[in-house]
């Protein structure tokens, strides 16, 4: 069960990413190919995304650590 949920939350964070960058570099429709330009911001987008969603993994794991969450977050 825990393991479900825990699927469905990082489907839903890769998913918001997706439509963010997407919503930040695309810029029109009138081609059927992306642009060096977007395909240069979605890569970034993207890499950017991945690395401050680690960061928050790692966080989130030293403070369990710590038993730092039973009161939230304590940054």
């Amino acid at each position: 069960m825990m393991q479900e949920m825990e699927m469905k939350a990082q489907m839903r964070m890769q998913f918001q990413m997706i439509k963010g960058c997407f919503t930040d570099c695309v810029q029109n429709f009138r081609d059927d190919q992306l642009t060096a330009n977007e395909k240069s911001c979605l890569q970034n987008c993207a890499t950017r995304e991945i690395a401050t969603f680690q960061l928050m993994a790692s966080l989130q794991q030293t403070m369990m650590q710590r038993g730092g969450m039973q009161g939230g977050p304590q940054f």
